[in-house]
């Protein structure tokens, strides 16, 4: 059995606004608990849905052109009425396509959790601000993802081969977690092994502690 200390790590989720607009709410910030689909914070709605009123507006409008062609010609023989036909239901079907961008701009005024975690970084959003796709990066740790993980030597590589049982200690607690190791894998400078931790309950990011495996 050989002894390695290492320290607890976990997937970091990052979250954006998928459009522009300025910030009407927020609620979750650093340091809060978040569990899947909880919403995070939330963009003004005012502007996006005026957007929409006015799309829906104009496919009234082709739609109704695009009827009342119809029934004008409702067999066009001639070359420039199968033209013209043919132009109004392409702008129909543009008109509809509009609609459905507008849409789905609005449904996306919600930013939401895609996991259960923890607010590590909430890019100091408050009410009022205006941000923009590029800005108010948020960061979930990912508290389902925690592993110990340990720096091994090339030496070691042999070691781990297969799966091994591992006892990983914490520090602070002194914790003792049973568990095994998973492949090792490289960065191109170090290699490691991340162990698995089964039960995240007080299990912090950051924690040091060591594995006798």
């Amino acid at each position: 059995m050989k002894t390695y200390k290492g320290i607890i790590r976990a997937r970091i989720v990052s979250v954006r606004f998928a459009s522009s607009g300025k910030i009407a709410k927020v609620n979750k910030f650093t340091g809060d608990s978040v569990k899947k689909w909880d919403l995070i914070a939330s963009l003004d709605r005012k502007i996006l849905q005026t957007g929409l009123d006015r799309q829906l507006a104009d496919y009234e409008k082709v739609r109704a052109d695009f009827e009342i062609f119809g029934q004008k010609y409702p067999d066009p023989q001639e070359a420039i009425d199968k033209y013209l036909k043919t132009e109004k239901q392409a702008t129909l079907n543009a008109s509809v396509k509009d609609v459905e961008m507008a849409k789905a701009v609005l449904d996306q005024v919600d930013l939401i959790s895609p996991v259960d975690g923890i607010i590590m970084d909430d890019s100091n959003i408050e009410v009022g601000i205006f941000t923009t796709p590029a800005g108010s990066e948020i960061k979930i740790i990912d508290t389902s993802s925690f592993f110990f993980e340990i720096e091994i030597t090339e030496k070691d590589i042999p070691y781990f081969t297969k799966p091994k049982k591992c006892k990983v200690i914490l520090d602070s607690t002194k914790k003792e977690i049973e568990t095994e190791t998973s492949p090792v894998f490289s960065d191109g400078k170090k290699f490691y092994i991340r162990i698995r931790i089964p039960n995240t309950e007080g299990i912090l990011l950051g924690l040091h502690g060591k594995a006798n495996c």
